[in-house]
């Protein structure tokens, strides 16, 4: 059950960010075998004064934030990140303008719903 956050410093429309959560929600599908009911995936669209990217980025940069319970293999990660550079490309961001962050923890630091842990 990963959580994905997408921020950006630029407006998209709604069809853009449709296409941006489902790329990244693919992605996961693809490398985690996650089932397709775990659709936890959020967007935001920060002021571009606030939000500072690496000099050699465009106006496209995104950052990409999933948390997910500890335990995926490194190349099922590997798998995750070039799947998401390579749906994000074909909407026309390069993969430097991406920038990927995992954050794992272990299931029982997880209260999924009505107050009970991860299985």
């Amino acid at each position: 059950m990963p959580l994905a956050l997408i921020e950006t410093c630029r407006k998209r429309t709604d069809d853009e960010i449709e296409q941006l959560l489902q790329a990244v929600y693919e992605a996961q599908l693809n490398a985690f075998n996650v089932p397709a009911s775990d659709r936890q995936l959020r967007y935001v669209e920060h002021n571009p004064k606030w939000f500072f990217t690496p000099p050699d980025s465009s106006e496209n940069f995104i950052l990409i934030t999933i948390q997910l319970f500890s335990g995926r293999t490194d190349v099922a990660k590997q798998m995750l990140y070039q799947e998401i550079i390579k749906r994000l490309g074909a909407l026309g961001i390069h993969e430097i303008d991406i920038f990927i962050g995992l954050i794992e923890s272990p299931r029982e630091n997880w209260c999924i719903r009505n107050g009970r842990p991860a299985p």
